[in-house]
């Protein structure tokens, strides 16, 4: 029995890391039905209507809690707790027709490679860059990228760290590009640079350390890349997501809330 629970929750862990969106949706049509089963119970012990309201808090915090234990990453925990209670803030408001399109296709627009390529937008949190930081050498003209930079958070915390360095940001999501492209404008320095770009057809070999925080999918493929393109030397790392059969030659374990370890692979 310990085992089919261990197989049943590394299971559903790949499940999660593959297809997050449909996770997420899973679990929500789940907790929808243990409380449409569950709310006329409710009603009965009240002796009165369940408000929807209550309802949908409850939808949220449930899918919340649930999501977390599946170690969902922190954006789609909130996104899950919040979603309910927003779709009936939407519905109670008639809002006109054309809002909700506009609100698909900004989801569109952020969660672009989702669809694609199955790599959902994982912001690194600041425990993490901390973490990264103290692994670039210091006083070096060493240039680094981030694989899939999204907001860009992490590259404009190690460039403004790191001056005397090279950063540059990969990204194919249309929105996250845009709002990082426009935060490096704005508040970076000259040794950044945000480009809209598939990193498959970037060459590797020009960086000196390459850092992504993508999902399994690409894993094994983007390791293959970096190994034949990146010089001997070179630093590949990537935080949580391992490469099948290719044992890393250090692992930092950060000190957060999720224990993020980032694999580091020398070319």
């Amino acid at each position: 029995m310990p085992r089919r629970r261990v197989s049943n929750g590394m299971a559903l862990a790949r499940f999660r890391e593959r297809s997050p969106v449909l996770g997420a949706l899973a679990i929500q049509a789940v907790v929808f039905g243990v409380l449409y089963l569950l709310r006329p119970f409710a009603e009965e012990a009240m002796d009165a209507p369940v408000p929807l309201l209550w309802v949908m808090l409850a939808q949220g915090l449930l899918a919340g809690i649930v999501s977390r234990g599946f170690r969902f990453s922190l954006p789609w925990v909130v996104g899950q707790v919040i979603a309910p209670p927003l779709l009936l803030f939407a519905l109670a408001l008639d809002l006109p027709g054309w809002v909700f399109p506009v609100i698909l296709l900004l989801l569109v627009l952020v969660f672009w490679n989702v669809a694609g390529n199955r790599v959902p937008l994982y912001l690194t949190n600041r425990t993490t860059a901390a973490a990264l930081l103290e692994l670039l050498p210091y006083k070096t003209k060493l240039h680094t990228a981030d694989l899939g930079s999204g907001l860009g958070g992490t590259l404009l915390f190690l460039a403004r760290a790191r001056p005397e360095m090279q950063f540059t940001g990969l990204e194919t999501a249309p929105l996250p590009f845009a709002l990082s492209w426009l935060r490096g404008k704005l508040g970076g320095g000259g040794n950044l640079d945000f480009r809209f770009r598939d990193i498959f057809k970037e060459d590797l070999g020009q960086y000196d350390l390459v850092y992504c925080f993508l999902s399994p999918v690409p894993m094994a493929r983007l390791y293959d890349k970096a190994r034949t393109e990146m010089k001997p030397g070179s630093l590949f790392i990537s935080n949580s997501f391992a490469v099948p059969e290719r044992k890393p030659n250090r692992i930092v374990t950060v000190k957060d809330g999720r224990k993020t370890k980032l694999l580091i692979w020398k070319m």
